[in-house]
């Protein structure tokens, strides 16, 4: 029995510190609602249409912002997800409200355009480690009710709006911050303003519902920045304007509260989540009653704090609220990704030779973030899917390569050989067909040389042949010429007395 109060305290103790790992642990995630939603400390000031966006230093700012009255706010604010404070930090220096907000990838945070009176331009730059605000180039169009996100490429994507002289735009304005310039991308399929912006996983900008100038829209398209290019998406589940929008930890995006009418504090006001999966392309409708907002309303600001939990910030409801609720999004059980090894050219090789290895990566739940790949001879090669390389060892290499998601897991391993085969000179025996092909040579040259020999002593034995056929010729005929003249002295008469 005091065993069982023992772990019982363990768990009650682990619950209270840390919820959501227990929770999902202990095999409760099925019976948890995601996201379920609960009032934390409120803002100090009551206010929509901030800024609101979390810095680096796990802080969440709401700058700026509307009352129902103008001029529209300098108030800046921060609150801590793990103390559940709030703190004052340094005011802008241009009152604003419905201003677009994006974070650099230095931490910086920008605060751009807005409205005071009309659209304004003006850039603000807050560095929240010295508390400090700096001006930027203007925006070239100015625009308020805009959406800004920052992309993979460090540029900050500033889209739509409603211009100074009245109406929604569809241009795209591109900021970047390490040159201080604008320069335009390409135009959204539509004009809108009130609408949300999000960077997804897979590093496109999507860019949700809005106002088209007559009515709410729940239009959704993706824009990728490596290519300038639009494509368009599943529309949201319902038409809205003025929502929060969040990218969470389980790498979908929450579209918060909202509403569908263009004046300020104008209902109706939205206490739902809508949850788009850039994945599949698919919307969810939580149908818990924990899902829902406790305070319905638009004109809202959402970030992701620290702790992995979506914050709902502000608003209108019919007046300005000071409203902060948090939701706890639990984690379903990541599933590993799967390696490809898709070609190793050329097999065989030569030591060193380009060898080209080409791999990838899925994952069903997320998205690929890492790879790496080994040798059996030459050990960790490369952590690139595709790459060239001359340096790898004679032999016959078993390749492993594997994956990493985006949630720190990797795939099993998947293998494939590649035989590289020394260099022809360099081989021992190709030496000894040199030496033996050397000493055909010298064989074949002592063979010539004997020929030669061989050919002179002929000439040498015709010559003499035909010298001793010469002489004996001329012997016999002198013999025989001898022989003649003894026989016709033989023959001759004496001579008389």
């Amino acid at each position: 029995m005091k065993a069982k109060i023992a772990i019982v305290c363990i768990l009650v103790t682990a619950c209270l510190l840390a919820p959501n790992l227990v929770l999902v642990n202990l095999g409760l995630a099925a019976d948890m609602p995601s996201p379920s939603w609960r009032i934390k400390t409120s803002m100090p000031t009551a206010r929509g249409q901030a800024a609101v966006i979390t810095g680096d230093d796990g802080l969440i700012y709401v700058m700026g912002g509307f009352a129902g009255s103008d001029p529209p706010m300098t108030t800046v604010q921060a609150y801590s997800p793990l103390t559940d404070t709030w703190m004052s930090r340094t005011t802008l220096f241009q009152a604003t409200r419905g201003a677009a907000v994006a974070k650099g990838l230095d931490g910086i945070i920008y605060v751009i355009g807005g409205f005071v009176a009309s659209s304004i331009s003006d850039v603000q730059a807050y560095n929240t480690t010295s508390n400090s605000w700096t001006a930027k180039t203007d925006i070239p169009i100015a625009v308020w009710m805009a959406a800004a996100a920052t992309g993979n490429d460090g540029r900050i994507y500033v889209f739509g709006g409603e211009v100074s002289s009245g109406g929604p735009t569809n241009k795209t304005q591109v900021y970047d911050p390490a040159t201080d310039t604008w320069v335009n991308g390409t135009d959204m399929p539509s004009a809108r303003d009130l609408l949300g912006a999000v960077k997804g996983p897979d590093g496109l900008i999507y860019v949700m519902g809005g106002y088209n100038g007559t009515t709410a829209v729940s239009t959704v398209d993706a824009y990728d920045p490596s290519t300038h290019s639009w494509t368009t998406r599943v529309s949201m589940p319902s038409p809205k304007l003025e929502f929060g929008i969040v990218l969470g930890p389980d790498n979908n995006i929450y579209v918060i509260g909202g509403g569908t009418e263009y004046g300020n504090d104008s209902p109706p006001f939205f206490d739902t989540v809508e949850i788009y999966n850039p994945r599949t392309d698919t919307w969810t409708i939580p149908s818990w009653s924990e899902s829902l907002l406790h305070t319905p309303r638009k004109e809202l600001g959402a970030a992701l704090g620290p702790n992995g939990r979506i914050y709902a910030i502000g608003g209108a409801n019919g007046s300005y609220v000071k409203t902060n609720e948090e939701a706890l999004i639990v984690l379903p059980q990541n599933v590993p990704p799967t390696a490809y090894i898709d070609s190793i050219t050329p097999d065989p090789a030569t030591v060193n030779d380009s060898i080209t290895f080409v791999g990838h990566g899925a994952d069903p739940d997320g998205s690929i973030v890492g790879c790496k790949w080994r040798s059996s001879i030459n050990g960790t090669i490369n952590t690139a899917t595709t790459f060239t390389i001359t340096t790898l060892s004679n032999g016959t290499h078993t390749i492993y390569f594997s994956v990493q998601d985006n949630s720190g897991a990797w795939s099993p391993e998947v293998t494939a050989t590649v035989t590289v085969n020394t260099q022809l000179t360099d081989d021992p025996l190709y030496q000894k067909l040199l030496d033996l092909n050397a000493a055909i040579g010298n064989l074949q040259d002592q063979n010539s040389n004997l020929t030669s020999t061989a050919s002179d002593l002929t000439n040498k034995v015709d010559m003499l042949t035909i010298e001793l056929l010469g002489t004996s010729t001329l012997t016999i005929i002198l013999v025989v010429a001898l022989i003649a003249v003894v026989f016709m002295n033989r023959r001759r008469p004496p001579p008389a007395a």
